[in-house]
């Protein structure tokens, strides 16, 4: 299960959610380096990414190298920010502050003005993982998505509450590994970016 690589909205600390903001250069540079990676380690037999262009052409880099067809799923996005969406920390501080404060509070709950909250993303994304899973028993596969899509499986995986979500990192191009078998799932890697150099 892999983040996207870097876009401007990452470096301008903006909400981005269903927002299709493209790569940065920096975040190209990642995809690539991610396809050079998986090229050289990892033979994969499927390739899923969310709908949203920053997802996808990190997958696209991806799959390219190993010759195989993104497939992707909506279910995958990022978690629907509503009308939080294209804002900085300063802007939402200063439009929404009661939000901000319980989603450093109680973020679990918290359905953004217009937008879901976590627990609806991971109904959705948990779904999503499944439905992956069980298409590929055996198989070796790669997940594209994002941020908060990819902590919400991860805290489902760990049975980790979703108010604890702050306890995970996902950086930038970040691979996560987990091993899936008959007693379930085995998380072997998580966020990791070494290939990034």
């Amino acid at each position: 299960m892999i983040r996207h690589g870097e876009t401007l909205w990452n470096q301008e600390q903006r909400c981005q959610g269903f927002k299709d903001v493209d790569l940065s250069e920096k975040g190209l540079e990642q995809a690539e380096k991610l396809a050079r990676y998986f090229a050289k380690k990892v033979q994969l037999e499927a390739i899923y990414s969310s709908d949203l262009i920053r997802a996808r052409r990190t997958a696209e880099a991806i799959a390219g190298r190993q010759r195989l067809e993104v497939r992707t799923d909506p279910r995958l996005r990022e978690l629907n920010q509503g009308e939080i969406e294209g804002k900085n920390l300063m802007g939402m501080l200063a439009e929404y502050p009661g939000l901000m404060e319980q989603w450093i509070r109680k973020p679990a709950e918290l359905k953004m003005p217009g937008g879901e909250s976590l627990v609806q993303l991971q109904a959705r994304a948990w779904e999503a993982y499944n439905d992956i899973v069980e298409r590929h028993k055996g198989g070796t596969i790669a997940i594209v998505a994002h941020n908060l899509c990819n902590t919400v499986i991860l805290c489902k995986l760990l049975d980790l509450d979703l108010n604890n979500f702050r306890r995970i990192k996902q950086s930038s191009g970040a691979v996560n590994e987990i091993e899936v078998g008959a007693s379930g799932a085995v998380i072997i890697r998580l966020n990791d970016t070494h290939f990034l150099g």
